[in-house]
């Protein structure tokens, strides 16, 4: 009878040894498990936060149409993840607002590979481009350059070929009771980007009408001084009975959202044409709705692509072209469906 318990006893007990011991065997396989796989998600999290790049370029523009310069960034960003390079867009994060001049000045300091700037006339902008260039920092100006610097590239519009469409589309909307032409320019951009296409509009016009047309075509110059300065002087400008103009061109996406915004709110739509530019949702809206007449779109992604690859090109070859065009794209009516569409799609 003891023997009997005994062996039942020792049966008992290696049945919980093994039991044990399978029970260990199965915690280590998964706890190796576990280790080896919160190891691979470790890192290929830590492979997807951190990516290594080659060179450090500094994307500097001013603080208005930031819709338009977030898209122009987007582009550069874009082209320089595809070749190694960080694109950063100076002064986004930083808690402080700084001018363009003060983030040239940190981009220098900082001694980045390249800078992709918004150029303009100003002699501060153009010493510290030279100052820039002079300390082995290629410099790039977008948009709108910086005159008589010794920056590498100027990505931009053709001035003139601009001037000629907006003239092309003042033929189009004139009849025999249009007399004033307003074209809207910013006081702060003493570069002659703006009267190179103040002549490409009269030159065209004149070439279809001779030079006694009866039109008076007018650079309105638009106040810049805080956010709500150009809304005040567009503002003013329509509600100047004796001067209202009967077409308004703008040549910014700010002064086109001011001007059509304007023309609804004060009941003058069908009164002041409008011809805009840039494409975004409320200015293809507006042209749907026939509050701007027509707008000229500029490729923002392409734009800043271009930057990217010339300072590349640069930085391969110690040369670049010193002027790169980028392509426009007239919206009207008659197109605007097709564009909005496409323009959802892709973003």
């Amino acid at each position: 009878m003891k023997d009997k318990k005994s062996k039942t006893h020792k049966n008992k007990h290696k049945i919980s040894s093994f039991f044990i011991l399978g029970n260990t065997i199965l915690m280590v396989l998964v706890t190796i498990f576990s280790f080896q796989y919160f190891n691979s998600r470790f890192k290929e999290t830590q492979k997807n936060r951190y990516d290594i790049y080659e060179k450090h370029y500094a994307f500097i523009s001013n603080n208005r149409e930031q819709d338009f310069w977030n898209e122009v960034y987007m582009g550069a960003l874009k082209e320089g993840k595809e070749q190694s390079i960080y694109v950063e867009r100076f002064g986004n994060k930083l808690f402080s607002d700084y001018n363009k001049d003060e983030l040239m000045r940190m981009a220098i300091d900082a001694a980045v590979d390249g800078i992709i700037l918004e150029g303009d006339g100003e002699y501060k902008t153009r010493e510290l481009v030279n100052e820039a260039v002079n300390k082995g920092i290629p410099v790039i100006t977008v948009l709108k350059d910086s005159s008589n610097s010794i920056r590498q590239c100027f990505v931009g519009i053709n001035s003139y070929n601009l001037g000629q469409e907006y003239g092309k589309q003042v033929l189009k909307l004139r009849n025999q009771n249009t007399k004033r032409i307003f074209v809207l320019v910013d006081e702060n951009s003493p570069d002659s980007s703006q009267n190179i296409i103040l002549l490409g509009i009269r030159e065209t016009i004149e070439k279809t009408l001779g030079k006694n047309h009866g039109m008076e075509i007018k650079a309105v110059v638009v106040n810049n001084e805080d956010d709500f300065s150009p809304e005040e002087t567009i503002r003013d400008i329509i509600m100047d009975s004796e001067n209202v103009p009967d077409i308004m061109i703008c040549l910014d996406s700010t002064y086109t959202r001011c001007a059509y915004q304007a023309v609804v709110d004060h009941n003058k739509v069908g009164k002041i044409n409008i011809i805009g530019y840039y494409d975004s949702e409320n200015i293809l809206s507006a042209i749907e709705k026939g509050i701007i007449y027509s707008s000229i779109s500029v490729d923002t992604e392409q734009m800043g692509s271009l930057c990217v690859q010339a300072l590349e090109e640069y930085s391969l070859t110690g040369h670049v072209s010193e002027y790169l065009p980028v392509d426009t794209k007239l919206i009207t009516s008659l197109n605007v469906s097709e564009y909005y569409n496409s323009t959802t799609e892709t973003e």
